[in-house]
């Protein structure tokens, strides 16, 4: 199975958040956020609007982030060096995580994990621009976020183990 067929396989029965529930707040930002995205299911949003909206991750609902995460993802497969790619890492927790991130993730099900870590497994063999040291650290920020995501519980969708 490929990359995208493993996130498209994990993915593809994740509902549509609501147009109400795509953005966090009602700020400017936030309501071109609903425009791009309402209605849209996330497998055709359009490179120009995940071009616009690289840095919208972190001002998407945890519903949302999940629904439209995976066109993050497949863009940057296409585009490893681009803005969207370094900004869905950073969605993803490559700068680390908090309780916000902790949230979000707790959405997504063992199969989606499984999804996102062959997604950041991926580019373990891509080179980053820069020199020797860059590529270590990110190297080792990718293995550190893949560690993360194999140790992260899903409280909210796993069954939680019964008394005997």
């Amino acid at each position: 199975m490929t990359v995208q067929e493993s996130i498209d396989s994990a993915f593809e029965k994740v509902p549509y958040p609501g147009d109400d529930c795509i953005a966090l707040h009602e700020c400017p930002e936030c309501r071109e956020i609903r425009e791009d995205f309402r209605g849209k299911p996330s497998q055709l949003l359009a490179d120009d609007i995940l071009e616009r909206r690289c840095q919208s991750l972190p001002l998407l609902s945890p519903s949302a982030f999940r629904y439209f995460v995976p066109a993050y993802m497949h863009y940057s497969l296409a585009h490893p060096d681009s803005e969207v790619a370094f900004f869905t890492f950073q969605g993803l927790g490559i700068a680390g995580f908090d309780a916000f991130d902790l949230e979000r993730f707790r959405l997504f099900s063992r199969q989606q994990k499984e999804a996102v870590i062959t997604f950041l497994e991926f580019f373990k063999s891509h080179e980053i621009e820069g020199d020797d040291q860059d590529n270590r650290e990110y190297q080792d920020n990718l293995d550190a976020v893949i560690k993360a995501w194999k140790q992260m519980p899903n409280p909210a969708l796993e069954p939680k183990p019964t008394a005997t």
